[in-house]
């Protein structure tokens, strides 16, 4: 009989022990009750401000975001027998020529290709000796710079 006292007194100090762990390690989540951010309006959204050409908010409060993003392709056969480097909206809308003022030598050759930011352009191009290289440029075709010269495969380069 002491024998069954002794285990019940320790089974119950046991039990007693895991109850006050579980209770020291209880979690509580409060939610947040007012919101952190102001209203959206013409000029603030919630806090950020819109920088009017890539995000923007009408008198509605109604949030829009502008396209930033362009296609850039090579048109072949044109009036002039050369190719042409050209930018379009992602749609296809607003087909723009790129006036890429190269020396007098060099053609436009098959790869065209458009930076991340959308503000630079990189085009192969070739001479009548086989000699390529990749020029960079605005995405107007504005300040055209040879960035890699030589005998090269401008297919490799894309």
């Amino acid at each position: 009989m002491k024998k069954i006292l002794l285990s019940t007194i320790v089974l119950i100090a046991f039990s007693f022990s895991i109850i006050l762990f579980q209770i020291s390690c209880k979690k509580e989540a409060k939610a947040q009750t007012s919101s952190s951010l102001t209203p959206a309006t013409t000029s603030k959204l919630g806090g950020v401000i819109p920088d009017g050409e890539t995000i923007a908010v009408d008198a509605a409060g109604k949030i829009s975001v502008a396209q930033q993003g362009k296609i850039v392709f090579i048109k072949y056969g044109s009036a002039t027998s050369q190719s042409e480097v050209w930018t379009a909206n992602y749609d296809g809308s607003g087909a723009a020529k790129v006036n890429l003022a190269l020396p007098v030598d060099l053609s436009v050759a098959a790869h065209a290709n458009i930076s991340p930011d959308h503000k630079t352009l990189f085009v192969s191009v070739f001479d009548a000796k086989g000699n390529a290289g990749i020029y960079s440029c605005g995405i107007d075709g504005s300040n055209p710079k040879l960035i890699i010269s030589g005998n090269i495969d401008v297919t490799d380069a894309y």
